[in-house]
């Protein structure tokens, strides 16, 4: 049997607020409780893929400052533009949105949100997953865009630049 992706954990410093957002942005439901006095991990999971790859969110980490060169984030399909443009809405207002709406990538269209520990969540729609397909280039201007983004400051804005 060939390994298999089961989970990813996530240490982080406030649970039940990573538990809210997971909950809140990515629809995920609490698969599993496992706290004591404050202490211990959330499992969560898309209602559809219980058995799929689970986030174990863990208490006793330290939040996050992500560099301008890091990439790292996760990432999660909506239904439409219209969903992606809905949810950086309502991360503009909780004052969580690290990247505007765009089309970063050709056709693909989505939103970098920041999760309560520092972690960037991409929100998107009709995303292709594989630079090869896409070619070098769209891939190194992509990674362009989101470095200038984060460059920007906290608003995280950022107008086309592919």
């Amino acid at each position: 049997m060939l390994p298999r992706l089961t989970h990813i954990c996530l240490h982080v410093k406030e649970l039940d607020d990573c538990v809210r957002f997971y909950s809140g942005y990515c629809k995920l439901i609490v698969l599993d409780e496992r706290v004591n006095d404050g202490e211990g991990s959330v499992y969560m999971a898309e209602a559809g893929n219980k058995r799929e790859i689970v986030f174990q969110l863990k208490t006793g980490g330290d939040s996050l400052e992500l560099t301008d060169t890091d990439d790292s984030h996760f990432g999660f399909a909506v239904e439409s533009r219209q969903a992606v443009d809905e949810i950086a809405n309502r991360a503009r207002e909780d004052n969580i949105l690290f990247f505007e709406p765009d089309e970063y990538l050709p056709g693909a269209y989505f939103c970098g949100v920041k999760d309560p520990n520092g972690n960037c969540v991409d929100l998107g729609c009709r995303h292709l997953m594989t630079p090869k397909k896409l070619g070098i280039g769209f891939y190194s201007a992509y990674r362009k865009s989101r470095i200038a983004c984060k460059s920007l400051g906290n608003s995280r804005s950022l107008s086309k630049t592919m």
